[in-house]
C-alpha cells in the first residue's frame, strides 16, 4: 500500500481544564474550552464563578484517540500487513474525531482578550518552539545546516496551528445559518485548487472544517441522546470493528493519503470528480467513526482517564521523541507482524509515561511556558495598584 509520511493529531486538544459538557471527538490533542464570556470593568465585581467539573467522557475519549495517534505514528513508517492494515484503521477517524472535540470545546469562544491571550499562550507558543525542535532535530541528523520554516508546519505541528485559525474562524460560522453545510462545501471544493498545500497547513485547516463544525455546532443536549441511546457501546464498537474489517479487506487497494486531507487533488493525481467523491466518503466514514468513539468511551474516571487529560502533552512529547528513530528509519528493522505487536506494546507504554505527573510537570515549561505574563497586557479595568504591606 503506498503511505506517504504524514502526521495526525491533536485536538488538539489539550490538557487544560475543561467544560461539564460532554462531546465527540488533535490529537491532539484537544485545547483547553474557553470560558462563557464575562463582563470586564470596574463594575464587575462579583466573584468569579466555580470551575466547572471535568466531564471524564471526554477526557476518556481522549485517552483513546491520542493513544492511537501515538500508535499510528509509531506505525507510520512500519511496511508490515499487519502495521499497514492498523494505521489506516486509525487515520479513518482518529484525526476527525479529535477535531470533532475540539470544536466542540470551542463553543464558549468569543475572541474575548483573554481568550485571545490564551490561545496565544497554549498554541501558538507550544507551536512555534516544537516547530523549532522538530527542525533542529530534522537537520542536525541529516546533517544539514539549520534552516527554520515558520510557515510550513513540520510533522504533527500541524493541529497547534489550524486550531488557531478554527477558533478565529468562530465569528465568522456564528453568523452563517448552515455553517455545516458551508463547511462541507469549503472541505470538498478547497483540494480542486492545485495550489492547496501545506503551507500554513492550510488544506487541512479547509479540510477538516466540518469536523471542527461538528463539535462547535452541537450540544450537550446532543451528547446526551447519543450517549443514552439503547445500546449505544454496542453500535459504537460494530462501527470501529466494522471499519477494521474493511481495512483488512481493501489492504492495498488504496493509499491513506485519503485519509490525511493535507494534499489537492491534482497532487493526489486523481481526476476532480474521484477526489470530491473520494472526500465525501472520507467526511462520512470520519463522522460516523468519530460518534462510534465517544458511543464505546467509559462515562466514569478511571486510571486512564488522566491521559486524555494530558492529552497535549502527549501530543506534542511523543513526536518530539519519535522524529529521532523515526529519521534514522529504525522502522526499517521491523519486518514481521509480531515485532509490529512490540512496536504497537511500546508505543502504548510511551503514552502511559507521558501522562504521569513528574513527566508532565518537566516537561511543562515547553508544553505550556508559564510566559503569559511578559506577552500578555493587563485586561482593562482590572487594577494594578500594589497591594497593601502588612506591618
Amino acid at each position: 500500500m503506498e503511505r506517504r509520511s504524514t502526521s495526525s493529531a491533536p485536538a488538539a486538544a489539550s490538557a487544560s481544564s475543561q467544560q461539564a459538557a460532554p462531546t465527540s471527538g488533535q490529537a491532539a490533542p484537544t485545547p483547553p474550552p474557553e470560558p462563557a464570556a464575562s463582563p470586564q470593568g470596574p463594575e464587575a465585581a462579583s466573584p468569579a464563578p466555580k470551575k466547572k467539573a471535568r466531564d471524564p467522557l471526554l477526557d476518556n475519549a481522549r485517552a483513546i484517540l491520542i493513544a492511537l495517534v501515538v500508535v499510528g505514528h509509531t506505525l507510520e513508517q512500519i511496511h508490515t500487513p499487519l502495521a499497514e492494515i492498523v494505521y489506516t484503521w486509525i487515520y479513518s477517524f482518529h484525526m476527525p474525531a479529535f477535531v470533532v472535540i475540539t470544536g466542540f470545546l470551542s463553543r464558549s469562544y468569543r475572541s474575548e482578550p483573554r481568550q485571545v491571550a490564551r490561545l496565544l499562550t497554549s498554541m501558538l507558543i507550544p507551536y512555534l518552539i516544537f516547530q523549532v525542535i522538530h527542525t533542529v532535530e530534522n537537520n542536525v541528523i541529516d546533517g544539514k545546516p539549520i534552516s527554520i520554516s515558520l510557515w510550513d508546519p513540520s510533522w504533527t505541528m500541524w493541529f497547534l496551528l489550524a486550531l488557531v485559525f478554527w477558533r478565529l474562524f468562530t465569528p465568522v460560522l456564528r453568523v452563517l445559518r448552515y455553517p455545516l453545510v458551508f463547511a462541507v462545501a469549503i472541505s470538498v471544493i478547497a483540494p480542486l485548487d492545485s495550489q492547496v498545500g501545506t503551507e500554513l497547513t492550510w488544506a487541512r485547516v479547509l479540510s477538516f472544517l466540518p469536523f471542527f463544525v461538528l463539535g462547535f455546532v452541537a450540544t450537550p443536549e446532543h451528547l446526551r441522546k447519543l450517549r443514552d441511546l439503547p445500546g449505544a457501546r454496542a453500535i459504537g464498537a460494530v462501527a470501529l470493528v466494522g471499519a477494521f474489517l474493511v481495512a483488512v479487506l481493501t489492504h492495498g487497494m488504496f493509499s491513506t493519503d485519503i485519509f490525511t486531507l493535507s494534499r489537492s487533488y491534482a497532487d493526489m493525481d486523481v481526476a476532480a470528480w474521484y477526489g470530491v467523491v473520494t472526500r465525501i466518503m472520507v467526511l462520512i466514514c470520519g463522522t460516523v467513526l468519530s460518534l462510534a468513539v465517544v458511543m464505546v468511551s467509559p462515562r466514569r474516571h478511571h486510571w486512564y482517564t488522566e491521559i486524555g487529560v494530558q492529552s497535549l502533552t502527549i501530543y506534542l512529547a511523543h513526536a518530539a521523541l519519535l522524529q529521532i528513530p523515526r529519521n534514522l528509519e529504525w522502522s526499517d528493522a521491523v519486518t514481521k507482524d509480531w515485532q509490529t505487536v512490540i512496536a504497537v506494546a511500546m508505543a502504548l507504554a510511551l503514552v502511559v509515561l507521558l501522562s504521569r505527573g513528574p513527566v508532565v510537570r518537566a516537561l511543562s515549561w515547553v508544553t505550556s511556558p508559564p510566559i503569559e505574563k511578559f506577552l500578555v497586557r493587563e485586561p482593562e479595568g482590572r487594577s494594578t495598584a500594589p497591594a497593601a504591606t502588612k506591618p
